[in-house]
C-alpha cells in the first residue's frame, strides 16, 4: 500500500465505523451481492455485482449507485435527523446550534424561495449591468474573491509537492463550466448534442431572470466564446495526471511578469492575504495561464459582464426558486449525468447547511454517532497499520537505507500526528462570526458564513467551473 493512501484507507474505514456505532459490525465478502447463476469465466462482473445490482435498482435521482453511495445515504439520513431535532429546539441566539438550526430553517424553506424568485441574486447581477467599463467589473471580482470567488482561472492553498514542510499558492486551469475540454470542441454527434443543450440552458437560465431572448443569445455568444477559448488552452483530463508536467513552481514577482493582465497582487490582497507570506506560486498549466492572461487583457466588458453574471448563476442556482432549480437539474442532472430526477428538498437543504457549517454539524455528529470507544478502536487500526506498514518498508531490498529512514520518519510524523488527531473528531476549527438572518436568502447566509479554514491554508472556490453534482468529498465525520 502507498503511504499516500493510506489517509485514505483510514477516513472511510472511520466513516464505516462511525455510521455502525449503533449496529452490529459485520466484515466480509457477502454472498448475497454475487449472481452465482452466472459462470465467472463469462462474465465475471455479473458474478460479482450481480446479486448486488438486483437487490439494489439505480435510484432515480442516482447516475451510479453502489456500497459507498448507500453508505453516504445512511449518513445523510443521521446528519438530517440531527438538523431536524435542532429546528424543532429553542436555542440562545449566538450558540452553535441556534445558527444551524435558523440556517436549515432557512434551506428547506421553498415557499419563501418562490416568493422571492431570483431577486436575491438580481442585486449582484443588476450591478454588474451597470458596469460599464473591464476596470469597474474588475472592482467588482474583488469584492467577490474575499467570498472565494475566481475568473478564468483557479487559485488554491495546498501542501506543497515537493516540499511537504510548507503550504503553497496553487494557480490551476478552471474557468469552464462543463469542466472537460473535450466538450467544447469534439465534433461527435453526442458530444455537440450536449454542447447545443448547454447554449439553451445558458439562454433560458438568463431568461428566466428576466432578460429578452435576444439579449440572452448575445450573453450566451459571448460566455461560449470565453469558455471555449480557455478550453481550447486546457489540458485533458489524462494530461492532467502528469504530477512533473503540472508542477511548476515560480516567484510571485515572475507570475506577475509573466501574466501582468491577471492582476494577481490585487486579487490576493482583496481576499485578505499578506503579500509577504507568498513569496512563491506553483503554476500547473503554464500555457494555459497564458491562455487566460491574454485573454484577460482582451475582454470587452460585455464578454467580460456575461462571464462573471453566468458563474454567479451557477452559484446561486440551487438556492433560488423551484423553475430555477429545475432547469439547472435538467440540464446538469439530466443531459449530463442521466439522473431521471433531483434529490428531495430535505437533501439539498443538509447539504446546502453541510457547506455552510459543515465542520460544526460535524462535531454534534460524532458526539452523537461516533462515541470514544469508537475512536480509540480506530486509532489502535492505525497504529497496527503503522507498524506493519514500518516492517515492509524494512524489509524491501530494492530501497536505500536513507531512502527507509525518509519513508518511515514520514510514516511515522503521519500515524503520530496528522491521522490520530482528524479521526472521528478534527481539531478544533475556528469560524468566522456567523449571522443568521431570517428575513434574507441563504445565498446571502453563504457569503455572510463562510468556515475559517485550517491554519495557513485557504481554499478558494475554484470549483464552480470545474465540477457539478459531485459527490467524491472526503467527509471526516
Amino acid at each position: 500500500m502507498e503511504l499516500k493512501n493510506l489517509l485514505t484507507v483510514i477516513t472511510m474505514a472511520t466513516v464505516t465505523m462511525g455510521a455502525a456505532a449503533q449496529d452490529n459490525l459485520t466484515a466480509g465478502v457477502s454472498a448475497d451481492n454475487l449472481d452465482k447463476t452466472v459462470r465467472p469465466a463469462d462474465d465475471f462482473y455479473s458474478f460479482a455485482c450481480g446479486g448486488w445490482m438486483k437487490a439494489n435498482p439505480l435510484p432515480a435521482a442516482y447516475s451510479r449507485y453502489g456500497s459507498f453511495d448507500q453508505l453516504a445515504e445512511n449518513n445523510n439520513k443521521r446528519i438530517n435527523a440531527i438538523l431536524d431535532d435542532l429546528k424543532n429546539a429553542d436555542y440562545k441566539p449566538g450558540t452553535t446550534e441556534r445558527k444551524l438550526s435558523d440556517l436549515y430553517k432557512l434551506a428547506i424553506d421553498q415557499q419563501r424561495r418562490n416568493a422571492d424568485g431570483v431577486k436575491p441574486l438580481m442585486e449582484i447581477i443588476n450591478r454588474m449591468e451597470k458596469a460599464k467599463t473591464v476596470t469597474q467589473l474588475f472592482d467588482i471580482q474583488l469584492e467577490l474573491a474575499a467570498y472565494g470567488d475566481n475568473e478564468f482561472f483557479g487559485a488554491y492553498y495546498g501542501t506543497d509537492r515537493k516540499n511537504s514542510k510548507q503550504n503553497i499558492l496553487n494557480v490551476w486551469q478552471a474557468g469552464i463550466t462543463l469542466r472537460q475540454k473535450s466538450y467544447y470542441i469534439d465534433e461527435d454527434p453526442a458530444t455537440t448534442a450536449i454542447r447545443e443543450a448547454y447554449k439553451k440552458h445558458i439562454v433560458s437560465m438568463f431568461k428566466l431572470l428576466g432578460f429578452s431572448e435576444k439579449a440572452a443569445q448575445a450573453k450566451m455568444q459571448n460566455i461560449m466564446k470565453l469558455e471555449t477559448t480557455l478550453a481550447k488552452a486546457s489540458k485533458s483530463p489524462a494530461e492532467l495526471r502528469d504530477p512533473e508536467a503540472n508542477y511548476n513552481k515560480i516567484t510571485r514577482e515572475e507570475f506577475n511578469r509573466r501574466y501582468p493582465n491577471t492582476q494577481l497582487d490585487r486579487q490576493l490582497k482583496a481576499t485578505g492575504i499578506d503579500l509577504k507570506y507568498i513569496d512563491e506560486v506553483v503554476v500547473g498549466q503554464p500555457d494555459f495561464v497564458a491562455a487566460a492572461d491574454k485573454l484577460i487583457g482582451s475582454l470587452t466588458p460585455a464578454e467580460y459582464r456575461d462571464y462573471m453574471e453566468w458563474g454567479q448563476i451557477m452559484d446561486a442556482a440551487d438556492l433560488l426558486s423551484d423553475d430555477i432549480i429545475a432547469a439547472k437539474f435538467d440540464f446538469f442532472g439530466k443531459t449530463m449525468s442521466g439522473r431521471k430526477e433531483n434529490f428531495p428538498l430535505w437533501k439539498r437543504a443538509t447539504q446546502q447547511v453541510e457547506g455552510v457549517m459543515g465542520e460544526a454539524l460535524g462535531k454534534i455528529y460524532v458526539e452523537k454517532y461516533f462515541p470514544a470507544s469508537s475512536k480509540k478502536r480506530m486509532v489502535t487500526l492505525v497504529r497496527n497499520l503503522q507498524t506493519a506498514l514500518g516492517e515492509r518498508i524494512k524489509a524491501q531490498d530494492w530501497m536505500g537505507e536513507e531512502t527507509k529512514k525518509n519513508a518511515l520518519d514520514k510514516l511515522y510524523l503521519l500515524c503520530k500526528d496528522r491521522i490520530p488527531r482528524q479521526v472521528g473528531r478534527p481539531q478544533p476549527t475556528h469560524h468566522r462570526p456567523i449571522k443568521i438572518v431570517l428575513r434574507e436568502h441563504e445565498r446571502v447566509l453563504a457569503l455572510l458564513a463562510e468556515t475559517k479554514p485550517r491554519k495557513n491554508t485557504r481554499q478558494t472556490r475554484r470549483s464552480r467551473r470545474v465540477a457539478h453534482d459531485t459527490t467524491d468529498r472526503q467527509r471526516i465525520l
